[in-house]
Protein backbone atom coordinates (compact mmCIF):
# COMPACT_ATOMS: atom_id res chain seq x y z
CA UNK A 1 0.00 0.00 0.00
CA UNK A 2 2.25 2.67 1.14
CA UNK A 3 5.33 1.72 0.03
CA UNK A 4 3.86 0.14 -2.97
CA UNK A 5 2.74 3.65 -4.08
CA UNK A 6 6.33 4.85 -3.46
CA UNK A 7 8.51 1.78 -4.99
CA UNK A 8 9.08 3.63 -8.20
CA UNK A 9 10.15 6.83 -7.18
CA UNK A 10 13.88 7.74 -7.66
CA UNK A 11 15.93 9.85 -5.89
CA UNK A 12 16.10 12.67 -9.58
CA UNK A 13 12.01 12.98 -8.80
CA UNK A 14 11.09 16.01 -6.66
CA UNK A 15 7.46 14.90 -6.66
CA UNK A 16 5.21 12.13 -6.85
CA UNK A 17 3.92 11.44 -10.64
CA UNK A 18 0.02 11.74 -9.43
CA UNK A 19 1.14 14.04 -6.95
CA UNK A 20 2.29 16.85 -9.84
CA UNK A 21 -0.75 18.33 -10.70
CA UNK A 22 -2.10 19.84 -7.40
CA UNK A 23 1.19 20.46 -6.06
CA UNK A 24 1.57 22.65 -9.43
CA UNK A 25 -1.14 24.87 -8.14
CA UNK A 26 0.91 25.10 -4.85
CA UNK A 27 4.35 25.81 -6.20
CA UNK A 28 5.65 28.20 -3.97
CA UNK A 29 4.49 26.78 -0.97
CA UNK A 30 7.07 23.87 -0.75
CA UNK A 31 10.54 23.07 -0.84
CA UNK A 32 11.46 20.34 -3.21
CA UNK A 33 15.18 20.10 -3.21
CA UNK A 34 15.25 17.15 -1.05
CA UNK A 35 13.15 14.03 -1.54
CA UNK A 36 9.84 13.66 -0.18
CA UNK A 37 9.53 13.33 3.51
CA UNK A 38 6.48 11.16 4.62
CA UNK A 39 9.12 8.82 6.77
CA UNK A 40 11.90 9.78 8.61
CA UNK A 41 12.87 6.25 11.08
CA UNK A 42 11.72 2.75 10.67
CA UNK A 43 7.87 3.08 9.85
CA UNK A 44 7.77 -0.60 8.82
CA UNK A 45 8.79 -1.95 12.37
CA UNK A 46 9.57 1.05 15.15
CA UNK A 47 7.37 0.44 17.81
CA UNK A 48 6.49 4.10 18.22
CA UNK A 49 5.52 6.34 15.50
CA UNK A 50 4.89 10.21 15.89
CA UNK A 51 2.80 11.41 13.10
CA UNK A 52 2.79 15.09 12.00
CA UNK A 53 1.72 17.49 9.58
CA UNK A 54 4.86 17.83 6.98
CA UNK A 55 8.79 18.71 7.26
CA UNK A 56 9.84 22.32 7.92
CA UNK A 57 12.30 23.36 5.62
CA UNK A 58 15.29 25.06 7.32
CA UNK A 59 18.66 26.66 6.46
CA UNK A 60 20.52 23.54 6.75
CA UNK A 61 18.28 21.70 4.69
CA UNK A 62 19.21 24.06 1.75
CA UNK A 63 22.86 23.10 2.36
CA UNK A 64 22.17 19.42 2.33
CA UNK A 65 20.20 19.70 -0.66
CA UNK A 66 23.78 20.34 -2.26
CA UNK A 67 24.86 17.03 -1.19
CA UNK A 68 24.11 13.79 -3.08
CA UNK A 69 25.60 11.61 0.06
CA UNK A 70 22.66 13.96 2.20
CA UNK A 71 20.06 13.42 -0.56
CA UNK A 72 20.57 9.80 -0.84
CA UNK A 73 20.29 9.30 3.07
CA UNK A 74 17.06 11.15 3.06
CA UNK A 75 15.83 9.28 -0.11
CA UNK A 76 16.75 5.91 1.18
CA UNK A 77 14.01 6.68 4.61
CA UNK A 78 11.05 6.45 2.05
CA UNK A 79 11.40 2.77 2.25
CA UNK A 80 10.86 2.90 6.43
CA UNK A 81 13.82 0.70 7.13
CA UNK A 82 16.41 3.40 8.20
CA UNK A 83 16.78 4.86 11.71
CA UNK A 84 15.98 8.29 11.67
CA UNK A 85 18.80 10.78 10.29
CA UNK A 86 20.65 11.39 13.22
CA UNK A 87 23.59 12.65 11.17
CA UNK A 88 22.40 16.03 10.51
CA UNK A 89 22.72 18.20 13.19
CA UNK A 90 19.31 20.18 12.72
CA UNK A 91 17.34 17.38 12.25
CA UNK A 92 18.81 15.80 15.51
CA UNK A 93 18.13 18.69 17.25
CA UNK A 94 14.52 19.22 15.97
CA UNK A 95 13.66 15.13 16.92
CA UNK A 96 15.19 14.87 20.61
CA UNK A 97 13.73 18.32 21.10
CA UNK A 98 10.33 16.31 20.77
CA UNK A 99 10.88 12.67 21.51
CA UNK A 100 13.75 12.76 23.95
CA UNK A 101 11.17 12.38 27.02
CA UNK A 102 11.50 8.84 25.85
CA UNK A 103 14.37 7.16 28.46
CA UNK A 104 16.84 5.91 26.10
CA UNK A 105 19.78 6.83 24.63
CA UNK A 106 19.67 8.93 21.44
CA UNK A 107 20.49 6.30 19.18
CA UNK A 108 18.39 3.87 20.37
CA UNK A 109 15.72 6.45 19.96
CA UNK A 110 16.73 6.72 16.73
CA UNK A 111 15.21 3.24 15.81
CA UNK A 112 12.87 3.40 18.33
CA UNK A 113 10.73 6.31 17.35
CA UNK A 114 9.43 6.76 13.55
CA UNK A 115 8.53 9.86 12.20
CA UNK A 116 5.64 9.77 9.40
CA UNK A 117 4.70 13.21 8.09
CA UNK A 118 0.60 13.22 6.42
CA UNK A 119 1.85 15.75 3.68
CA UNK A 120 5.23 14.21 1.97
CA UNK A 121 6.29 18.20 1.06
CA UNK A 122 8.41 20.52 3.13
CA UNK A 123 7.62 23.96 3.56
CA UNK A 124 8.95 26.89 5.34
CA UNK A 125 5.51 27.85 6.80
CA UNK A 126 2.80 25.07 7.24
CA UNK A 127 -0.01 27.80 7.65
CA UNK A 128 0.47 28.38 3.82
CA UNK A 129 -0.83 24.37 3.49
CA UNK A 130 -4.32 24.38 2.20
CA UNK A 131 -6.72 21.70 3.75
CA UNK A 132 -8.31 21.21 0.13
CA UNK A 133 -4.73 20.17 -0.88
CA UNK A 134 -3.99 17.62 1.89
CA UNK A 135 -7.66 16.28 1.35
CA UNK A 136 -7.32 15.43 -2.31
CA UNK A 137 -3.42 15.42 -2.92
CA UNK A 138 -3.14 11.34 -3.39
CA UNK A 139 0.26 11.00 -1.37
CA UNK A 140 -1.83 12.14 1.66
CA UNK A 141 -4.74 9.86 0.75
CA UNK A 142 -2.14 6.78 0.76
CA UNK A 143 -0.65 8.13 4.40
CA UNK A 144 -3.82 8.52 5.54
CA UNK A 145 -4.55 4.77 4.81
CA UNK A 146 -1.72 3.91 6.30
CA UNK A 147 -2.26 5.22 9.24
CA UNK A 148 -6.11 3.84 9.70
CA UNK A 149 -5.89 0.87 7.99
CA UNK A 150 -2.10 -0.75 9.60
CA UNK A 151 -0.86 1.84 12.34
CA UNK A 152 -4.13 2.26 13.84
CA UNK A 153 -5.21 -1.62 13.99
CA UNK A 154 -1.87 -2.15 15.36
CA UNK A 155 -2.07 0.53 18.15
CA UNK A 156 -5.25 -1.09 19.27
CA UNK A 157 -3.50 -4.64 19.72
CA UNK A 158 -1.04 -3.38 21.53
CA UNK A 159 1.69 -4.17 19.09
CA UNK A 160 2.57 0.22 18.49
CA UNK A 161 2.55 2.91 20.34
CA UNK A 162 1.47 6.04 18.56
CA UNK A 163 1.34 9.85 19.54
CA UNK A 164 -0.35 12.02 16.90
CA UNK A 165 1.71 14.89 17.33
CA UNK A 166 0.68 17.50 14.53
CA UNK A 167 -2.13 17.61 11.83
CA UNK A 168 -5.02 15.45 13.90
CA UNK A 169 -6.96 17.31 11.04
CA UNK A 170 -5.26 16.12 8.20
CA UNK A 171 -4.77 12.43 9.12
CA UNK A 172 -8.53 12.98 9.90
CA UNK A 173 -8.49 11.81 13.44
CA UNK A 174 -9.81 12.78 16.59
CA UNK A 175 -9.61 12.42 20.14
CA UNK A 176 -12.50 9.74 20.54
CA UNK A 177 -9.55 7.27 19.71
CA UNK A 178 -7.21 7.87 22.61
CA UNK A 179 -6.24 4.66 24.24
CA UNK A 180 -3.53 3.15 26.26
CA UNK A 181 -1.57 3.18 23.34
CA UNK A 182 -2.83 6.33 21.28
CA UNK A 183 -1.86 9.87 22.60
CA UNK A 184 -1.98 12.96 21.36
CA UNK A 185 0.87 15.78 22.02
CA UNK A 186 -0.11 18.29 24.77
CA UNK A 187 0.69 20.79 22.07
CA UNK A 188 -0.11 20.15 18.88
CA UNK A 189 1.77 23.54 17.64
CA UNK A 190 5.44 22.22 18.38
CA UNK A 191 4.30 18.35 18.52
CA UNK A 192 6.39 17.91 21.36
CA UNK A 193 5.69 14.73 23.44
CA UNK A 194 6.23 16.10 26.93
CA UNK A 195 6.72 14.49 30.13
CA UNK A 196 3.94 12.91 30.51
CA UNK A 197 4.03 10.74 27.57
CA UNK A 198 7.13 10.12 27.53
CA UNK A 199 7.05 8.61 30.62
CA UNK A 200 3.79 6.17 28.98
CA UNK A 201 6.12 5.41 26.31
CA UNK A 202 9.18 4.97 28.58
CA UNK A 203 7.23 2.51 30.56
CA UNK A 204 5.26 0.57 27.46
CA UNK A 205 8.65 -0.13 26.36
CA UNK A 206 9.96 -1.42 29.33
CA UNK A 207 6.48 -3.72 29.69
CA UNK A 208 7.26 -4.94 26.01
CA UNK A 209 10.46 -5.90 26.61
CA UNK A 210 9.12 -7.71 30.07
CA UNK A 211 6.46 -9.85 27.89
CA UNK A 212 8.73 -10.95 25.76
CA UNK A 213 10.55 -12.65 27.89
Amino acid sequence: MLFDFWRDFSIDDKMHPLDVPLLGQNASVFQTTLPPGHVNGRLKDAPVVACYLNPGYEVEDSELAQSDDAKRALFEQIRGESNFPMQFAGWRKWYLERVGRIDLPPEQLASTVAVFNVLAYASKNSKKVKRSLVKKLPSCIMARRHLHEVLIPEALRGDRFLVIARGAWAWQIDRSIECETIRFAPNPVGGHFGPAIGAEITRWLDFKKLSAR
